[in-house]
């Protein structure tokens, strides 16, 4: 009479294994909700990305063009200013003085450039 459960004991295992059941169908339908997830983040990713790369096609196209047009009223304001001074000066000294002038610019900025690059902090040890 020993080797018989109680009825207590019976119940009590029966709910063990309802449980047990529910515990690992609420498991499987954890993963199988990750999974799901997991995979509409990577297509929303997906759609994100490829709006932001037309996005992006778009703004460099139009940087681009921009800065075509900005070199040629560069060149345009170069030419005028090198038209305007050989009426004074002859073409031969304008276009000296154009070119010094261009020359000039171009030394100090990089100038500047360079003291600029060397207080940048190239190794981490350096901030």
């Amino acid at each position: 009479m020993d080797d018989e459960p109680l009825p207590g004991e019976a119940a009590a295992s029966a709910a063990g294994d309802t449980e047990e059941k529910t515990l690992t169908s609420q498991v499987t339908g954890l993963i199988e909700d990750v999974r799901i997830l997991a995979r509409a983040e990577v297509e929303y990713y997906r759609a994100k990305l490829s709006v932001n790369m037309a996005a992006t096609k778009r703004v460099v196209a139009l940087a681009g063009i921009a800065i075509l047009f900005g070199s040629m009223a560069i060149i345009a304001l170069i030419l005028g200013i090198l038209l305007v001074l050989s009426d004074y000066f002859g073409p031969l000294a304008s276009t000296g003085i154009v070119t010094g002038s261009a020359l000039l610019v171009a030394t100090i900025t990089m100038s500047m450039a360079i003291k600029r690059a060397r207080k940048l902090p190239l190794d981490e040890n350096d901030a």
